[in-house]
């Protein structure tokens, strides 16, 4: 049986289709707030790339930031629980998730059966974020998927102090007139979002076992960082990070 799940974040929207754990296809736009003309729109791709129709489809999940504004009648879930969902079923060796969003770093503590036990996200403030990075990123000239690679010309990353990402900025620019290479300072904002990343998650204590779900899980140079100041073991996420929820969306389709 086959079911759909679109995570409507704030800077990009997925969709997946599963079939018994396993991805059959995929899709992700940027997010308009156009909504509902994006949930379609996700849906008639995603479906088109798995060679089915909607007809086909057992059910359909939506979660995410934009999920509430969508008046498509559909399963509405709690992203925590998708991404939960998802990693439970997935890596269910990972007592512990950090999700590193477009606007938010969450960490969620999962129970031996993959039971959400408690969570904390920093949903007040960007820092360590996708869009953090993004605007980093633009404040150096450089788009958000070369920042891997372009950090990965440092020879001496610079010391960030601040975590507030309106103080970075401005750190930035500091750096950038006192004559540091941009690599250098892209390397330390890596460093401080991994900090960052890091010290809400050891707020849990350390676990044994993790895994990174969220598009900012794709950024080698955060999970190299992070993973140095974690004692446990880390469990790759078998899919793109960044559609964790949806997949988790759609494998929740399954259970109603």
């Amino acid at each position: 049986m086959k079911y759909l799940g679109l995570d409507i974040g704030s800077l990009f929207s997925k969709a997946v289709v599963v079939e018994e754990d396993r991805v059959l296809a995929s899709a992700m736009i940027e997010t308009t707030g156009k909504i509902d003309d994006e949930v379609n729109s996700l849906i008639d791709e995603t479906v088109s790339r798995a060679g089915i129709t909607r007809d086909d489809l057992n059910g359909v999940g939506l979660t995410g930031r934009g999920a509430k504004l969508s008046k498509v009648g559909v399963v509405k879930r709690d992203d925590i629980a998708c991404v939960g969902t998802a990693v439970s079923r997935l890596v269910p060796e990972a007592n512990m998730i950090l999700d590193m969003g477009g606007q938010s770093i969450t960490s969620i503590l999962l129970d031996e059966d993959g039971g959400i036990i408690d969570f904390m996200r920093n949903d007040k403030c960007a820092s360590g974020s996708g869009k953090f990075l993004e605007v980093m990123g633009a404040a150096l000239g450089v788009k958000v998927g070369e920042l891997d690679s372009f950090a990965g010309g440092s020879t001496k990353p610079v010391p960030v102090s601040s975590q507030c990402g309106v103080f970075v900025e401005s750190e930035l620019v500091t750096h950038v007139n006192e004559g540091e290479k941009p690599a250098d300072i892209m390397a330390g904002i890596f460093e401080s979002v991994a900090k960052i990343v890091t010290s809400q998650a050891l707020k849990f204590g350390f676990q044994d076992d993790y895994t990174y779900t969220g598009g900012v899980g794709k950024f080698e140079s955060v999970i190299g960082g992070a993973s140095k100041r974690i004692r446990g073991s880390f469990h790759e996420f078998p899919y793109d990070p960044q559609f964790a929820g949806a997949i988790g969306a759609a494998m929740l389709a399954e259970e109603d």
